[in-house]
Parts: C-alpha cells; structure tokens; sequence
C-alpha cells in the first residue's frame, strides 16, 4: 500500500426515502475511515430486501438532492441501472476495475453483517474491499460473525495497513430513523419535518410519493 492509494467507501441501500439516519453515518465514515469520497449506491433490485416503494428514478432524484453540496460523497447509480439484483460482489469487482490502485472500504450496519455469510460471494467480497461494520449499542454480533472478525484480523491484520480483507466494527451516530416510519407518515399525512433534508421533503409532497 502506497501513501498514494486513493481510499474510496461504498455504502448501499435502498434509500427509500433518504433521511437523517442514513445522511449523519456517512458523514461520520466519510472522516473516520479518511475516505477520499464515500459512493452511495441505491439498489435497483435488492437481493436480500424487498422491492423500493419508490421508483429508481426517484430514488436517485432525492439522494441527489440531499447530497448536492456534501464534498465527498458520491451518488453512484450503478446499482440501479442494472436490471437484476444487486450483488455487492460485482459493484465492488467493477470499482477495482476502475480503480486497481485504490483501497475500497464496504460500509454495512450490524444486523447486516450477522447475516454476511449468506452474501453471494462472500468470501470474494473480502479479497477486494475491507469492511467497515457500523455497530449498535442494543446489539451485539453473533459467534459466526465475532469469529470471521477474529479470522480475519489474524490473517491480513489492521484495516490501517490492510489492502483488502480487514475487518473493523466502528461507532457511528445512530439516528431512529426510519424509512418504514416515514413512508407510514406520509400515508397518514403527519409531518415529515426534521427527519430528512427540506429539498428531499419537498420531493415527496411534490411527488406525492408513499401514499
């Protein structure tokens, strides 16, 4: 690893809609892991996760908005211009490709990361990107997922030195935000004030979405 190495940050979902809580740990994993820019990549079709509410036009449209003037974090539609399911494995493969030089980190939350051995190509997805895993004070991670941490930091080490395969649990702000309760706001007609950026808020009247 060079001084030079470009450190670029992918985190995924279905943002549907984007709020605070997804807004607030990107900023932080964006400075905590030092990431030249951190790619937001909104599914298309999720492969563990039912299908978005929203369109993928739309879904990009609000993410879009809401990042406008956020220095280094980067909508990356990849996800959701292909028309099947969203694998991890070839989003990272591809930005390899394109990137051979530079150190990709994958951003996943706790409960996601429980659930990371029955990932399409899991262990491949560890030969090209370190993990950055995004804990939770009211929970904590089953023995697979402690020993495949523990595995991994015998066999390449620190993220801090680690080209890929490192694997590093990290604090960020977690906001009770959810998208499920604000699709059911917007169904009933209560506020969505203060739960996600004006612009994106004003899209979705704008658009009547989620009633």
């Amino acid at each position: 690893m060079t001084t030079s190495s470009k450190r670029i940050g992918i985190l995924g979902g279905t943002f549907d809609p984007v709020h605070f809580g997804h807004l607030r740990p990107a900023i932080e994993l964006l400075e905590n892991n030092k990431l030249d820019r951190l790619h937001l990549v909104p599914n298309h079709r999720p492969a563990h996760r039912d299908k978005p509410h929203a369109s993928t036009v739309q879904r990009l449209e609000m993410l879009t908005l809401a990042t406008d003037s956020v220095e280094g974090l980067i909508i990356d539609p990849r996800e959701a211009e292909r028309d099947k399911p969203s694998y991890t494995f070839d989003t990272l493969q591809e930005l390899h490709l394109e990137n051979p030089q530079a150190i990709l980190i994958f951003c996943m939350g706790q409960d996601a990361f429980d659930q990371f051995e029955s990932w399409h190509r899991w262990q491949e997805i560890l030969e090209l990107a370190n993990i950055v895993v995004m804990d939770r004070p009211d929970a904590e991670l089953g023995t697979w997922a402690k020993s495949l941490i523990t595995r991994q930091g015998e066999k390449v080490g620190a993220m801090a030195s680690a080209k890929a395969g490192a694997i590093e649990c990290q604090h960020v702000t977690q906001l009770a935000i959810s998208a499920t309760n604000i699709r059911k706001r917007c169904s009933d007609g209560t506020s969505l004030r203060f739960l996600m950026p004006e612009v994106v808020r004003q899209y979705i009247i704008e658009h009547r979405l989620y009633q």
